[in-house]
């Protein structure tokens, strides 16, 4: 399964109004806005201001470009896309391939922590083990919850990515510090520095959850 993330650079000033669009996309609605396909919407808390994240997963590349055909055959489509360019500057679209279990974010309002790694070449499915092993730690020490791992589908190779969420930020760090301290963690985070090169941080509130 594929996760796509659209990232759109809105107008300054003009988020709310870029959020409200994306909920009236003429009927019929394409099908990665249903349920069943973790259509979710984020904004920024740390990065580039009036950023907004589309979310959502497909089967496959190939049925994505057919679910996009089909939204661009709706008669109505030029009427929303006019609407679009009036809030939106630009933005770029990501593909990652989807490793294991993957839900929608439990509701709007949670804090999404994202970390991307770039791992060592040909360390990928290394990486990805090492990242189920945090995810677990992360649920199971209060940090996060509802993790999910994915790896590079398109753009630069060998990137690993793990997602979750929270309620606030000042309980993710708080909690994360404590994790920190304790001898499972440092022993994980030995064994990561052997597959990683580098890493970031992103953070998002959820403004959309499709579930």
């Amino acid at each position: 399964m594929i996760q796509v993330r659209d990232i759109l650079q809105v107008r300054f000033g003009k988020i709310d109004q870029a959020i409200e669009l994306f909920t009236k996309l003429p009927a019929p609605r394409p099908r990665f806005m249903g349920i069943d396909d973790h259509f979710n919407m984020l904004t920024d808390i740390s990065g580039a201001m009036y950023t907004l994240v589309n979310e959502f997963t497909v089967g496959s590349l190939g049925e994505w470009e057919n679910e996009r055909d089909q939204v661009y055959a709706q008669p109505n489509f030029d009427a929303w896309f006019k609407q679009f360019q009036l809030f939106v500057e630009g933005g770029r679209r990501e593909y990652y391939t989807i490793e294991g279990k993957y839900g929608s974010w439990s509701r709007p309002g949670v804090i999404v922590v994202r970390e991307q790694y770039r791992v060592h070449k040909w360390q990928v499915q290394t990486a990805v083990s090492l990242l189920e092993r945090y995810g677990a730690l992360l649920e199971d020490r209060g940090v996060g919850r509802n993790p999910r791992i994915m790896t590079d589908a398109g753009g630069p190779m060998f990137q690993a990515v793990i997602e979750v969420e929270t309620d606030n930020m000042a309980k993710w760090e708080n909690d994360r510090r404590n994790m920190f301290r304790q001898p499972e963690f440092e022993v994980w985070f030995v064994q990561l520095q052997a597959v990683v090169e580098s890493g970031q941080h992103e953070f998002f509130k959820v403004e959309y959850a499709g579930s």
